[in-house]
């Protein structure tokens, strides 16, 4: 189950898989979709940090999980909400120069993501299970079969997913209607991926970019967007210097601030939001109200310490 970090979220499998630090029991996803197979209770949309709801509900979800687990048979080591090694989200353009100054692009970072995957306990004690005993532990998990609620996605296309095994139990004791939480937070979560796309499709933005781009040009750099430019920084491939990294993210970055791509981003981000807040107000309103009636729930599970 992935932790805290900007790699959430989105899984097309129905075996074992690992991402972030921790072991994910996936169930079959849509890219988009909201939260399964241990992922945190509420997704922390990248920019903002968690707040405590947003850590009771992960920790009270996770303790749910590795109790249900532990009757199954199988070891489960609970994770923290936010132990990513400071790798932070720019979803539009790189605007931060003391963040670029110190991280560039976040290569360093990621490699440490890394070291955590290939560190982790429960990646470990599973990799150490028969074939067997892992389809027995994705069975537990999961459910024998996504066959439960399905959702259609504001968008278009729908998600399944089970309401039996660990995870839906742990949800079912937090949330109370399964169904419910999977349709609020599955299409809410939806949400983040069209937002952006309309940013990005706004002539609005199309006009800031027309001026970023030669600006990264007299700095040195010939890229279409500033993903391209994140694209080559973050190459496993051919990857930069550190010192070029540097160069390019701060380049990026004040870039952002002398075409006022940032400003405009950030302006179009906050409209977006709004009008399709305001378009599937329904959902949202029906996520706040299951998350604000689990929080009682979370805190009585997890009493004076959350890791027990």
């Amino acid at each position: 189950m992935p932790r805290n970090s900007s790699a959430r979220r989105s899984l097309l499998t129905t075996t074992l898989a690992v991402t972030g630090a921790a072991v994910v029991l996936a169930a079959t996803l849509l890219t988009g979709a909201g939260p399964t197979a241990g992922e945190r209770a509420s997704p922390v949309r990248p920019g903002r940090q968690a707040t405590e709801a947003d850590r009771l509900l992960h920790d009270a979800e996770q303790r749910l999980l590795r109790d249900c687990m532990r009757r199954h048979g199988f070891t489960y080591q609970v994770f923290p909400l936010d132990e990513d090694p400071g790798i932070k989200a720019f979803a539009y353009v790189l605007d931060d120069a003391d963040w670029a100054r110190r991280h560039g692009y976040g290569a360093e970072l990621r490699r440490k993501r890394a070291a955590l995957v290939r560190n982790d306990p429960n990646r470990a004690y599973f990799a150490g299970l028969s074939a067997e005993r892992r389809a027995e532990a994705l069975v537990a998990a999961n459910g024998p079969s996504p066959d439960g609620p399905t959702v259609r996605l504001p968008g278009g296309g729908t998600v399944r997913r089970s309401d039996r095994g660990c995870v839906a139990e742990a949800q079912r004791l937090l949330y109370g209607d399964i169904g419910a939480w999977f349709r609020a937070s599955a299409r809410v979560d939806a949400l983040e991926q069209i937002r952006r796309g309309r940013v990005l499709a706004d002539p609005a933005y199309g006009e800031r970019l027309g001026a970023w781009r030669p600006c990264m040009r007299r700095a040195g750099y010939a890229y279409a967007t500033p993903a391209a430019a994140r694209a080559a920084a973050l190459s496993t491939v051919r990857p930069l210097p550190r010192e070029h990294e540097v160069s390019l993210a701060l380049a990026e970055v004040r870039c952002a601030g002398e075409s006022a791509l940032a400003r405009t981003a950030r302006r179009l981000d906050d409209h977006h939001g709004r009008v399709l807040a305001h378009a599937y107000r329904t959902d949202v309103e029906a996520r706040e109200r299951l998350r604000a009636a689990a929080l009682p729930r979370a805190r009585r599970l997890l009493g004076a310490d959350p890791r027990d």
